[in-house]
């Protein structure tokens, strides 16, 4: 990374690495976080939608002590091979209600869900592994974890691998 004038140091509030505070953003529900924790803005269900002003969506999160979606990262695939994978995440946050569930999900789409292959490997919040079976040779794969809580079910963000030959 190169120095920036001006610029300081913020600790990322998911995976808490050091980045310059150009180089973070704010999540909807106010945590600052590093580009590789940003997944986006969340579903529409998880705001109350505002009218249109300037041909641009002005969204509120939701108030404050309300349940509100988990926040969880995805880690990378490791331990890959033509059939199997490990991946798995963390769940820092459960969003005021308790994870019912939560796993990782993974296809050859580049966005899946739990309509697609999944893992369950639980309930609760933190860190978590997960075994990927049942995967093709020199295929290449998007896995995430998710969480499931009484507002529904967050994604991680997606993370690529390519099984061996």
């Amino acid at each position: 990374m190169t120095y920036k004038s001006g610029d300081h140091w913020i600790s990322c509030d998911i995976c808490a690495d050091k980045v310059y505070a150009s180089e973070s953003k704010k999540t909807w529900d106010n945590l600052v976080v590093c580009l590789d924790c940003f997944d986006g803005p969340r579903n529409v269900q998880d705001y109350r939608v505002r009218p249109m002003k300037d041909r641009q969506v002005v969204r509120d999160a939701r108030p404050e002590g309300s349940e509100t979606p988990t926040i969880l990262k995805t880690d990378s695939a490791t331990s890959i091979t033509d059939t199997t994978a490990t991946s798995g995440g963390n769940i820092t946050n459960d969003g005021g209600s308790s994870v019912t569930a939560y796993g990782v999900c993974w296809s050859t789409d580049m966005a899946p869900t739990t309509d697609d292959s999944t893992t369950s490997d639980g309930t609760g919040t933190g860190e978590f592994t997960s075994a990927i079976t049942g995967l093709t040779a020199s295929t290449t794969y998007y896995v995430r974890a998710y969480a499931t809580n009484g507002v529904g079910t967050s994604y991680g963000p997606t993370v690529e691998f390519t099984t061996t030959a």
